[in-house]
């Protein structure tokens, strides 16, 4: 039915795109891709803190960078075989959603964008983050400076989206929203 399309869940961390695709990839029968999961673990590993210096922080920008392109690389794989496919990743810059756009599009394939948001507080960014570290969830922010980081340079999509706050909708609502829209 999804022949050949990408859902792309996309924003900032802590936002709870992880969620959202593990419902929707259970629901639709689709499996999916988050960068940190997969890709990030294929390169260079993650300095315990990665924005402590300017050279750390261009360290860690290179190796989301190589993170992207091989995620970007399995997506162009699976619409290669037919596959539809739910990828999970920030997009904080437009240049990598073109990234993703230009690998769908050489095969032909479609991509629908979920952008996840939350009412990012002080007390709520702490508390997702407090979640994400008790429970050992993947995701690679890990503290408030890289969130912030993050949200400063990140850049709102060119291309049609569906907005889903968390803070609002719990995920199985968010899911079925996402479901409607696409």
């Amino acid at each position: 039915m999804y022949e050949k399309t990408v859902f792309c869940v996309m924003g900032l961390p802590l936002s709870g795109k992880t969620t959202v695709c593990e419902i929707l990839s259970k629901e639709l029968g689709i499996h999916y891709i988050d960068i940190d999961d997969g890709p990030a673990k294929c390169v260079k590993p993650r300095e315990e803190e990665p924005y402590r210096t300017p050279e750390s922080t261009s360290t860690e920008r290179k190796r989301m960078n190589a993170a992207y392109i091989i995620l970007h690389s399995a997506v162009g794989v699976n619409l290669q075989m037919g596959w539809p496919c739910i990828v999970s990743a920030t997009y904080s810059r437009k240049s990598s959603l073109k990234f993703l756009r230009d690998a769908v599009e050489r095969q032909g394939g479609y991509l629908k964008i979920i952008l996840c948001h939350f009412n990012d507080t002080n007390e709520e960014i702490v508390r997702r983050l407090n979640i994400r570290l008790r429970e050992g969830e993947p995701g690679g922010c890990r503290s408030v400076k890289h969130y912030l980081s993050d949200k400063e340079r990140f850049e709102m999509p060119e291309t049609p989206f569906l907005e889903i706050n968390t803070s609002q909708y719990g995920p199985s609502e968010a899911v079925n929203k996402i479901k409607s829209y696409i």
